[in-house]
């Protein structure tokens, strides 16, 4: 069995400027790097310890990822964000009501149910491949909203996890569960699990990637 942190990279200039970050990028900010330093700091408290950190080639999640275990990281193009096309950089109120399907499509971006597959056969290769028991994955807020659709939890409200928010999975025999959502300042709630879904496509295939 496996554990695996699966978390968003922390606040960044384009999230305070309400723009679309997409593949495109912005530097972390002083709010962003405290956010990063405190979720090391709730990592610390809960004697966790990572046998391997894996981030997007996204400087601000990997910025994160040093920060949170200042470690030696693996770069994964597969964990990157949704790519938008000449939508990157564009202003958030200009997007569709989501879910978005094909609308990026038509300006160069990557359709979502493509990208939900991209993200999901990422985080699957790493549980799969890697040999550690604990694993630190640091990805994108869509990413993350697509990535627990793929495996069937369904969030409330907006369904983003904020930035350095931290999902807990556990991970055995092809199956992802997920454990707990995390507050970026080191406050854990324990969550109703809905069920174990694992990538042999029995829940929602749809989402699932091949």
């Amino acid at each position: 069995m496996k554990t695996i942190f699966l978390m968003r990279h922390g606040e960044t200039l384009f999230n305070v400027m309400d723009v679309n970050q997409g593949q495109c990028d912005s530097p972390l900010t002083e709010n962003g790097i405290n956010q990063a330093l405190a979720a090391k700091e709730w990592f610390k408290n809960q004697k966790i310890h990572f046998d391997s950190v894996y981030s997007s080639t996204a400087e601000r999640a990997c910025d994160t990822a040093w920060l949170v275990s200042w470690m030696p990281y693996e770069r994964k193009k597969g964990l990157k964000e949704i790519f938008l096309g000449t939508k990157e950089a564009s202003p958030n109120s200009e997007n569709p009501e989501y879910p978005y399907g094909d609308y990026f499509v038509q300006f160069g971006g990557e359709d979502l149910d493509a990208f939900t597959d991209r993200i999901y056969g990422a985080v699957r290769e790493i549980a799969r491949e890697d040999t550690g028991e604990t694993i630190l994955i640091v990805t994108h807020g869509m990413a993350m909203r697509r990535f627990l659709r793929a495996v069937g939890y369904r969030q409330d409200g907006t369904g983003f996890i904020g930035n350095c928010g931290i999902v807990q999975l556990q991970y055995e025999e092809d199956t992802f569960e997920v454990r707990k959502i995390i507050n970026p300042a080191g406050t854990a709630q324990n969550i109703n699990i809905l069920g174990k879904f694992c990538g042999k496509r029995d829940v929602d295939p749809h989402y699932v990637s091949k």
